[in-house]
């Protein structure tokens, strides 16, 4: 395709540069990364809050002798979809991301709140892509 009205040279202008283009590419996400973990990292130094207590301590779900269908049909909090008492709140991606860091960490919060915020980091370059 021609470009009528410009010369060779402000075409060549024109033309993005690979090479300098990917540079400033990596140099974005790795700021949105810092940016993103910055903004969170006294997240880092806190305890369980609010329904913490009742989706980790307390739920069985996220412990070995737990079998891992367990996620599949039980709720949020570890109570089984066909119960009475479930909220029916169905997330078990984020209840097995949970179960991992019980794996990894136990009960100590640290690992929870690293692992939110590498997600929130990771969807925050996902975004911008």
């Amino acid at each position: 395709m021609l470009n009528k009205g410009k010369n060779i040279f402000e075409v060549e202008k024109s033309v993005p540069r690979r090479r300098e283009e990917g540079k400033g590419c990596t140099l974005s996400y790795a700021l949105l990364c810092a940016g993103a973990c910055l903004c969170y990292r006294g997240a880092l130094e806190c305890g369980f809050v609010f329904d913490d207590v009742s989706a980790i301590r307390e739920n069985r779900d996220l412990r070995p002798s737990s079998p891992w269908s367990n996620l599949l049909f039980n709720d949020f909090w570890g109570t089984p979809m066909n119960k009475e008492q479930s909220h029916k709140s169905y997330r078990p991606v984020c209840v097995f991301t949970y179960r991992l860091n019980y794996l990894l960490h136990g009960l100590q919060p640290f690992g929870y709140h690293l692992a939110n915020v590498v997600l929130h980091a990771l969807v925050c370059m996902l975004y911008k892509k």
